[in-house]
């Protein structure tokens, strides 16, 4: 999907939305004022561009939007319009509480971290996160949005695949890691549940990729020393191999399968010397309070939830077998280094 809205001049609304089915006809749904009520618009103004590439059959995408058609559009302060078929609100009108940033948080954790993103969600003119959830063109067009200044985009993506657009549109950027045997005890916890608990933020995608793991652990008592060491023994290596190493496979694969490799490290280093905001997970208040003091926001700001005891009491299970510590063998070189940068930076203090 590509959109943009590139003109709001108070009495009219120009913009464009280019679904992702090539002969569907696009409309945008317009909300005023945080009213439930809604007024669907087909778009009708054709955009050559878009029908000379191939990206739509007909290239009728553009809008105006004025009094005449939505009306009292003119003097709303508050107007978004959405994409009717996914619900991405790809245009809020402006405030003057919006933090003139274009920010990017790259979400690390199989579990989202909502609760953070949404806390700046009311200090951000544009505003998405978990933006997994959406293909390719769709999450470049949002890092790509060049008519609004204030951007706030977050989501456990391939970093790889975007750094282009970040470098050369995006102000600010933060990531944050953890322990990759907590990270890895997530993980097991949630696939060894998903048959009985379906999360939501499991995607299709994730499905496929991770079927093998659901399928292996199905079920696995992970209080249960015993039983996890022999479920981890007994594991074929190719289904293992999924779960190796996922912090540095995100920060240098092009693509989901793609596993993390030794000499990998080196290119996640350089990544994280890049971003603007690196946590490394030490505690549970750090992250959110750099992020706070980053955006210029009141401490307390942003809310992050703490980590779990059973996560960690996993975790440390984990930490005895060998065959974890090998499948995290990149992620644990990774953290080797980074552990000893912070070191020499608190010596240089």
């Amino acid at each position: 999907m590509n959109f943009s809205v590139h003109k709001d001049s108070g009495a009219e609304i120009h913009g464009y939305l280019v679904p992702d089915g090539f002969s569907t006809k696009p409309k945008i749904i317009v909300r005023l004022n945080g009213s439930a009520e809604s007024i669907v618009i087909d778009c009708w103004i054709h955009v050559d561009g878009a029908y000379a590439q191939g990206l739509h059959e007909t290239g009728d995408v553009a809008f105006v939007l004025n009094d005449e058609n939505v009306p009292g559009i003119s003097t709303a302060p508050k107007v978004e319009i959405s994409d009717p078929e996914t619900g991405l609100i790809f245009y809020r009108r402006a405030a003057p509480q919006d933090i003139p940033k274009k920010v990017l948080r790259v979400e690390t954790s199989y579990v989202p971290h909502s609760e953070l993103d949404l806390s700046l969600k009311k200090h951000f003119q544009f505003f998405e996160h978990r933006v997994e959830r959406y293909g390719f063109e769709t999450v470049r067009q949002m890092l790509e949005i060049l008519h609004q200044p204030s951007i706030y985009i977050a989501g456990r993506i391939l970093l790889k695949n975007f750094r282009v657009y970040i470098d050369y549109n995006i102000d600010v950027t933060m990531i944050g890691l953890r322990d990759p045997f907590y990270e890895l005890a997530l993980r097991l916890i949630i696939f060894s549940r998903y048959s009985q608990h379906k999360f939501a933020f499991v995607s299709e995608r994730d499905k496929s990729i991770f079927k093998p793991i659901i399928e292996c652990f199905n079920g696995l008592d992970t209080r249960d020393e015993a039983v996890v060491r022999r479920a981890i023994r007994q594991a074929p290596k190719d289904t293992l191999a999924v779960l190796s190493s996922p912090f540095t496979q995100q920060l240098v694969a092009a693509n989901p399968s793609e596993p993390a490799q030794l000499d990998s490290v080196v290119g996640a280093l350089d990544a994280l010397s890049q971003f603007t905001l690196f946590d490394s997970g030490q505690d549970d208040t750090s992250y959110a309070k750099n992020i706070s003091e980053l955006l210029g926001l009141p401490e307390g700001s942003v809310q992050m939830r703490a980590q779990l005891e059973a996560v960690h009491q996993l975790a440390d299970i984990l930490r005895e077998i060998s065959t974890a510590a090998h499948l995290l063998e990149s992620d644990l070189i990774l953290f080797h280094f980074i552990q000893k940068a912070q070191q020499r930076a608190h010596r240089g203090d």
